[in-house]
């Protein structure tokens, strides 16, 4: 299995590197480039920004091969809800998608995976008090959840490396907990994704010769939310039979996806509180924080990524804690953290104004 692993690894590694390339290429000769023309745009030079197909071409193309040595139950939906975000990820990329079609395909993807292929959370896991819950919503509640990581994946590619590098970080972990839960067909997918996301991150640091795009980051989030879900789903069916890998699972993945979970969180609540719409566009998001400190690209996205070990750090050694516990600590640690760079942020700008203000009196004077 080991040799079985490294290959898969490593095909993924040089497929994904071959597409890169001739993607490059052809988005060169007819001009398909991601033009930074609007105020939220972080970079200078026009780019590729169709990553995203290379990304999926190559998960798709190592997952049938290995697929039928290591089966992943009910496959065969999970391809088609791929393949419905795919294709809005691709079309948004190349000719743009109005909000309420986009959130359509979404919805649509999300009830093949809760309803049709039955990938769906049926319990609470102890939180708050509460155990097992309704079929209706539980389709609601997976679905939702589905729909929200989707859109905050999406939401944090907006600097070189850092989707890539915490959807990459993200399936390390899984990796090895799919080992230890004997889950082998997502052990492999997740291995698969790890050479992708390493191929494609060579080519997506900076200077960036490529993005992901719509079609990678939405993609990612919809593999990381049925990863989840199955991660969640798998230990709690292990603890029925009071064998279960972790005690702490849902918060576990909390951990591992801190950084899209809190980022879409908080923009989504700026948004709304600001009379906008939560899909409305804006540069409001926890990586151009990092950049108004004058952070480079490379260093925020290691700052970030720094952060997101961190938890993943906490929220294994704290395991035993048990879900309720632990997703407290989370909880204060991130408001913490949180409220420590705006007050930084604030007293930055403050010190800046009052320069301005006194640069202006003495030009005055």
């Amino acid at each position: 299995m080991v040799l079985s692993l490294i290959c898969v690894f490593f095909s993924a590694l040089v497929i994904v590197c071959f597409c890169i390339k001739k993607i490059i290429y052809v988005a060169k000769k007819c001009h398909l480039f991601d033009n930074p023309n609007e105020i939220r745009k972080v970079h200078l030079d026009k780019t590729p920004n169709l990553g995203g197909v290379a990304i999926y071409i190559t998960i798709i193309t190592c997952a049938a091969i290995f697929v039928s040595y290591y089966p992943i139950p009910k496959i065969n939906y999970i391809f088609v809800a791929s393949i419905i975000i795919f294709t809005l990820g691709l079309t948004d990329d190349l000719v743009g998608v109005d909000p309420k079609k986009k959130f359509f395909a979404q919805f649509i993807a999300s009830l093949t995976i809760t309803v049709i292929a039955n990938i769906r959370f049926t319990s609470f896991y102890g939180i708050f008090g509460i155990g097992e819950i309704p079929y209706g919503l539980s389709i609601v509640l997976s679905a939702l959840f589905i729909i929200f990581l989707i859109n905050a994946f999406n939401l944090i590619d907006g600097i070189n490396c850092l989707a890539g590098g915490v959807a990459l970080l993200a399936n390390i972990v899984f990796a090895i907990c799919f080992w230890q839960m004997h889950q082998l067909g997502f052990m492999f997918l997740a291995v698969t994704i790890c050479g992708v996301l390493i191929g494609f991150l060579f080519y997506n640091k900076t200077p960036a010769k490529i993005f992901m795009g719509d079609t990678g980051s939405l993609s990612l989030g919809l593999i990381m939310a049925v990863f989840s879900i199955n991660f969640i789903e798998s230990n709690y069916a292990l603890a029925l039979l009071h064998k279960p890998v972790f005690t702490s699972a849902a918060v576990i993945v909390l951990g591992l996806l801190i950084i899209p979970i809190f980022d879409a969180l908080r923009v989504f609540t700026l948004r709304i509180l600001n009379g906008k719409s939560p899909f409305d566009a804006d540069r409001n998001h926890i990586h151009h924080r990092l950049l108004d400190f004058n952070f480079t690209h490379l260093q925020a996205t290691a700052t970030l990524l720094v952060i997101n070990i961190s938890f993943i750090t906490i929220v294994f050694f704290f395991n035993s804690l048990g879900n309720e516990k632990l997703l407290f600590i989370i909880v204060l640690i991130t408001l913490l953290l949180n409220g420590s760079s705006w007050l930084l942020l604030n007293k930055k700008n403050n010190k800046s104004n009052n320069y301005d203000i006194v640069s202006d009196n003495l030009l005055v004077e």
